[in-house]
């Protein structure tokens, strides 16, 4: 008789299913799995070490898909919590684990705190987290970080245009999207549902449903984060908080961050769920003044995070309109040319001849303009000034 046949009057096992046995092992009580695992170890062929090993890793890969399903929100810090003092945390915290200048360090912790009181607000800015080339800390930022520090995390490395609506209908979370120039820019649908929840007003999509195809209303109004290679749509990109990360160059240095072991921000989620719980009616009527280079759809997304700050108190209120006027979208070169134009008409008020140097220099002395910081957070440049100035035939 061959190896291969069975014995007269039976039959062969089927070899285990190591993925069945793992995944019942993983549901047992340590008491139980302790009787157990001697007993399936053998009958897989393993040692007891891998055996542990892959229960583990089935444990917290059960333990995530059961939070992802009910997506509950954070736990209420029991005390008042200081806004100035919360806002300087949440800036020092993303400080330590990823390379930004300051005012995208600010922009992001009030970001943070914007996803918090969400529903006091009646804009939603997306957090566009993108960069030249890969391995420049994105996905550390938008997804490990932000998935910490923010209410209700749903992280999706691609998702339909179907799943999107229904998801924020069920879980009203806080979506935070990798990997989106792989899939974002080759559905118009899918771009149009993440457009539509910039507005609370204009939140909705409308889908029919059943058997008997009855219309039903779905909310897409939620916190958003894009993390992506490149620059996001146009129509995307205007209407976000942009945040460029590049390689971190030498000298430069974080602190690592593992996906496993982030229990240590959790008390800093708690105190911004307080926050955001004790201020959302001050937040709901907040109408803060925004400063004259914000026009548009700018102003409109920097409109809640200004008020934030302002509901903080302390330095946040010039932090967040000096980060505002920095990373808001670089206006377009004709309207930047009819600001450049106001701009010089007062200084030609005083004087009938002026060199260019001497324009920059007054241009950058400008806080509520562009000029200061007006390309990677420098001043405009004598060169800048001629090529916004060409189209009018105005030449030094």
């Amino acid at each position: 008789m061959s190896d291969e046949e069975p014995p007269k009057g039976g039959s062969i096992d089927p070899p285990p299913d190591a993925e069945t046995e793992i995944t019942k092992l993983a549901g047992l009580s340590v008491i139980d799995f302790e009787k157990k695992r001697v007993e399936v170890a053998k009958r897989l062929g393993v040692r007891k070490s891998i055996l542990d090993k892959e229960v583990t890793k089935e444990r917290k890969r059960k333990e995530t898909r059961n939070i992802i399903e009910t997506l509950p929100d954070p736990e209420l810090w029991p005390n008042p919590v200081d806004g100035e003092v919360l806002l300087d945390t949440l800036a020092e915290t993303v400080a330590r684990h990823v390379v930004l200048s300051d005012r995208e360090r600010d922009a992001v912790a009030l970001w943070v705190l914007h996803a918090h009181a969400h529903d006091s607000a009646e804009i939603s800015p997306i957090l566009a987290i993108t960069s030249p080339t890969p391995e420049c800390g994105k996905s550390t930022l938008g997804i490990v970080l932000l998935g910490a520090l923010t209410p209700r995390p749903l992280p999706v490395s691609n998702i339909t245009t179907a799943a999107l609506f229904r998801a924020v209908e069920k879980w009203h979370p806080t979506l935070l999207i990798d990997e989106a120039d792989t899939f974002l820019k080759h559905s118009d649908e899918l771009r149009g549902i993440l457009n539509s929840g910039h507005t609370r007003a204009g939140a909705f999509v409308i889908r029919t449903t059943g058997d008997d195809y009855e219309p039903q209303c779905f909310t897409t109004w939620a916190a958003k984060v894009i993390v992506a290679i490149g620059k996001l749509p146009p129509t995307l990109a205007s209407r976000s908080i942009h945040i460029e990360l590049q390689r971190m160059r030498p000298g430069e240095d974080v602190e690592p961050l593992r996906a496993d072991r982030l229990t240590h921000l959790a008390p800093l989620q708690q105190r911004c769920w307080r926050f955001a719980l004790d201020k959302a009616g001050e937040l709901a009527i907040a109408d803060p003044d925004l400063p004259a280079a914000l026009r548009g759809r700018s102003a409109d997304n920097w409109r809640p995070l200004i008020a934030i700050a302002d509901v903080a108190g302390g330095a946040w209120p010039e932090r967040a309109r000096r980060a505002a006027i920095t990373l808001s979208d670089k206006p377009s070169e004709q309207t930047a040319a009819i600001m450049l134009l106001d701009d010089l008409y007062g200084m030609f008020e005083q004087s009938d001849r002026l060199f260019s140097d001497d324009i920059v220099s007054r241009l950058a002395e400008l806080e509520d303009r562009p000029w200061p910081e007006w390309s990677k957070g420098k001043p405009i440049t004598q060169r800048q000034l001629a090529k916004l100035l060409e189209g009018f035939k105005i030449r030094p």
